[in-house]
């Protein structure tokens, strides 16, 4: 049974091991590097660490991916994905203050 992951926006929803897939993937974009399958057995990797949680965070998962990413053949690729997460961490960060402005 998979766990219920739980957002930065504090609701739930069912984990999908298809967004580490797609975020392990648009990290390997930015560095020219074809790694479907690479990705899918990261994610798949995560999803066999988290067997028997009911409840994880978002932060939790992004660390298993960059532990399992740092530990894996593609080096350059962790350091994509660090990179790839901490810019959709300052973009989210700059569109959350420009909504808390817009609604004052």
């Amino acid at each position: 049974m998979n766990p219920v992951v739980l957002k930065r926006d504090g609701s739930l929803a069912p984990f999908t091991r298809d967004r580490i897939v797609a975020a392990v993937e648009s990290a390997a974009t930015q560095i020219d590097l074809e790694a479907s399958e690479y990705a899918q057995n990261v994610a798949a990797s995560v999803e066999s660490q988290l067997e028997g949680c009911k409840e994880v965070d978002i932060q939790q998962i992004q660390t298993l991916v960059e532990n399992e990413l740092m530990q894996g053949e593609f080096k350059g690729l962790a350091r994509s994905y660090i990179e790839y997460r901490h810019d959709r961490d300052i973009a989210r960060e700059k569109k959350s203050a420009l909504n808390q402005e817009i609604q004052g």
